[in-house]
């Protein structure tokens, strides 16, 4: 019996925020599907980062853990010149790091919180795809997925600022999938809904808070938005990144890929 074909066998990925969440799954899932891994996270993750590309190294696949600030333009070059030296290449870039910010009105919003969320949501990913483009430009192929999230696909009161980080992540996607194709590299975002995990249900709750309603009520109210009335699963997102980031997909860039049980539909 043939073995089934691996979806990234011998492609080289960069996953940024890949020691807890959805990085964290991207990471497995990549490396079940044959690609060789640079995890990176911040410095104070790097227990968490290690234990991941351990885990995965001992299931059999390579995984390189770097820690870096990827907000830091000089820790992005160093990131990406210590992949290419370690690698030759660099075909997928994974931007999975992420920074929610504060939950009140846009009244409320201080111009530190503001600038935080924008550095953090929108200019890392801009240091991140700059870097990873030159070597991808060089090589004439690559693929950049990117998370972004409901808050990238509508207004949502008390979440001013992530929007228009994530709203802005969109349009600079589209802007390097329409500058990058025609050097074979393509570009897109996988926006989830509600995500199954602690950290989503404390923003709930301080989120039900701020519009004075019960955590309960504010589920229930988001879930009968939601026509699979479920959160999603890190996995879910994980697998659509491989589709994005493999051959699958091939013909499909500048794109916004909803993982949201329906939540979203356009």
């Amino acid at each position: 019996m043939e073995s089934t074909a691996r979806k990234l066998d011998g492609q080289v990925a960069i996953i940024v925020g890949s020691a807890r969440g959805i990085g964290e799954a991207i990471a497995h899932t990549f490396s079940n599907e044959g690609a060789r891994l640079v995890l990176v996270d911040l410095e104070k993750m790097k227990p968490q980062l290690d234990g991941v590309a351990q885990a995965i190294n001992q299931q059999g696949g390579r995984a390189v853990a770097l820690t870096a600030d990827c907000s830091d333009d000089r820790q992005v070059h160093s990131l990406v010149d210590e992949t290419v030296r370690r690698f030759g290449k660099i075909d997928i870039l994974i931007n999975s790091a992420g920074f929610r910010g504060p939950l009140v009105p846009v009244q409320e919003i201080t111009e530190k919180q503001w600038d935080d969320v924008i550095l953090y949501n929108l200019k890392l990913v801009f240091l991140c795809c700059r870097a990873v483009l030159k070597q991808m430009i060089k090589q004439k192929s690559g693929s950049i997925v990117s998370i972004s999230g409901t808050a990238g696909r509508e207004g949502m009161a008390l979440r001013g600022s992530l929007c228009a980080a994530k709203w802005g992540l969109v349009g600079l996607t589209q802007t390097i999938a329409k500058e990058a194709g025609p050097y074979g590299i393509r570009a897109n975002v996988i926006c989830p809904g509600g995500m199954d995990e602690p950290d989503l249900r404390e923003m709930y709750a301080q989120r039900a808070k701020n519009l004075g309603m019960t955590v309960e009520a504010h589920e229930q109210q988001i879930l009968a938005l939601t026509p699979l009335r479920k959160y999603a699963k890190h996995d879910e997102v994980a697998k659509a990144a491989v589709f994005l980031a493999s051959s699958d997909s091939s013909h499909t860039t500048g794109e916004s890929l909803n993982v949201s049980g329906g939540r979203l539909m356009s």
